[in-house]
């Protein structure tokens, strides 16, 4: 049985392509049905953690459940033999690999889509970029990340989602005070103290089409120099693109 997942860079294509349909569309085209549901629960995950309603409140999954297709009714409408409930499990991702596919990429249109009716261009920007730091800052297990302007003000900060509330305010303020501090360098370190723990603050400096902008990860204090390179190196692709989109 297939059991594929999609690679790191995939999920930051996802990331960047969000507000563009044509782009997303082309993206998870060539996705198999295990593929598309691995796509569906990171997005799911990412619009739970940033989306907002009409009235800017947390955005809650019935929400989004609600603009979705039925079950019950997307499988009246394909004529199939088969019980309903198989329609609600993985069974078809093998016995009907198309029809599974094609109710995933649905789904996943819905929850794109909630990302998309963020109407203002500033308010997209902002969306894809903390999307852009939750990916990262959550899969190397850093304790938090933040991207700042050239006056060094936050344009967006992320923690990790394993720090309770007081400590993720402790890291967070920590690394704030840290990047207020520092001075004007192409790449800055600071050590950050919490309770026993000893962090590393990392910024990296990236000038581009007129713009400033610092990228910021709290890490372990032994961080592998090689993997934290590669990570500034996504961050800084993905939020140069970011920019670039806007008008």
């Amino acid at each position: 049985m297939p059991t594929e997942k999609v690679s790191r860079e995939f999920k930051i294509n996802l990331v960047k392509s969000v507000f563009s349909r044509s782009e997303f569309e082309q993206l998870i085209g060539p996705c198999n049905p295990y593929e598309l549901s691995e796509v569906q629960e990171f997005l799911w995950e990412a619009l739970l953690y940033i989306g907002r309603d009409e009235r800017g409140q947390p955005i809650k999954r019935d929400a989004i459940t609600s603009r979705m297709e039925p079950t019950v009714d997307y499988w009246r409408a394909q004529l199939c033999g088969e019980p309903v409930d198989t329609c609600r499990g993985r069974s078809c991702f093998v016995s009907h690999p198309v029809c599974a596919a094609k109710k995933l990429r649905g789904q996943i249109e819905v929850i794109r889509q909630c990302f998309e009716r963020r109407r203002q261009r500033s308010e997209q920007r902002d969306d894809a970029l903390l999307m852009l730091l939750l990916y990262h800052v959550n899969d190397h297990h850093y304790a938090a990340g933040g991207i700042y302007d050239h006056t060094k003000n936050p344009l967006t900060t992320v923690g990790s989602r394993v720090l309770d509330g007081e400590t993720l305010a402790r890291v967070v303020n920590g690394m704030n005070w840290a990047m207020n501090n520092a001075p004007k360098l192409d790449v800055f370190e600071s050590e950050l103290l919490v309770g026993e723990a000893k962090l590393i603050v990392q910024s990296r400096r990236i000038v581009f089409d007129g713009h400033e902008i610092f990228i910021t990860l709290t890490t372990p204090e032994h961080e592998d120099a090689e993997v934290l390179n590669k990570v500034f190196k996504r961050l800084e692709n993905g939020v140069i693109r970011i920019f670039r989109r806007e008008p």
